[in-house]
């Protein structure tokens, strides 16, 4: 007997919902085990050692840049030697004042420090204005601590150096002498450890040739030293 449409079945039924639905709820679920896991595991790789590096490698390709621009923009401004000037960001410009009180006088931190080999400048970038111009003559480097690395891979390469570098800082006291951690350094790098011998620094890697540079991310700095040099295949 059939039944009418007033007393039909009622009941509730089971809604299909759609494969799309489905897709989407599984899609989600798997987005939340795999941030779930990546969390675990970048706290057991230390992520802000990670962070840090990928910071440091990104500012070792900028600076370069940035002193080309700064460059560019002093020599509209006057005329510039001829060469590769060594250059430097003063960052302690009350203890560059000790040293050279006359040629220092008027620094202060931010300016840029810029030496050929027969003139130095100090120029403040952000006002266009050149402080200081002249020849600075540095102190001995006998209260110095030196440290070098041979980046070359050639063991003869740093008893040449050493002598190469005598003919500049004749009382340097070198305390430690050893391989670095990479063997492919194509320049030789003059790194102020302590930070707080920027303008040594910067005299010494225009007499030697070399580059002005932070500390590799792929070193270790040795303690007790003050100035380290990593020597490169075109030291």
């Amino acid at each position: 007997m059939l039944k009418s449409w007033k007393n039909r079945d009622k009941s509730p039924r089971k809604k299909n919902h759609p494969t799309w639905l489905k897709m989407l709820l599984w899609v989600l679920l798997f987005v939340l085990i795999a941030s779930a896991i990546t969390c675990l595991v970048l706290q057991k790789t230390d992520y802000v050692a990670v962070l840090k590096t990928a910071w440091q490698m990104h500012q070792q390709q900028i600076i370069p840049r940035e002193d080309k621009e700064i460059l560019a923009k002093l020599g509209e401004i006057m005329l510039l030697p001829e060469g590769t000037p060594t250059m430097a960001l003063i960052t302690d410009a009350a203890a560059l004042k000790k040293q050279q009180p006359l040629f220092f006088a008027n620094a202060k931190n931010g300016d840029r420090l810029i030496i050929y080999s027969d003139k130095a400048i100090i120029y403040d970038a952000e006002a266009n204005k050149i402080i200081q111009v002249g020849p600075v003559q540095f102190s001995a480097f006998q209260s110095l601590n030196f440290a070098i690395y041979n980046g070359t891979g050639v063991a003869k390469a740093e008893s040449d150096f050493e002598l190469k570098l005598a003919t500049v800082a004749q009382n340097a006291q070198i305390k430690v002498r050893q391989s670095a951690a990479k063997t492919d350094y194509e320049n030789t790098l003059v790194i102020d450890v302590t930070g707080k011998n920027q303008a040594a620094v910067a005299n010494l890697a225009t007499a030697l040739n070399a580059q002005v540079s932070g500390l590799p991310i792929s070193e270790k700095a040795p303690p007790g030293v003050d100035i380290l040099i990593i020597i490169g295949k075109n030291g």
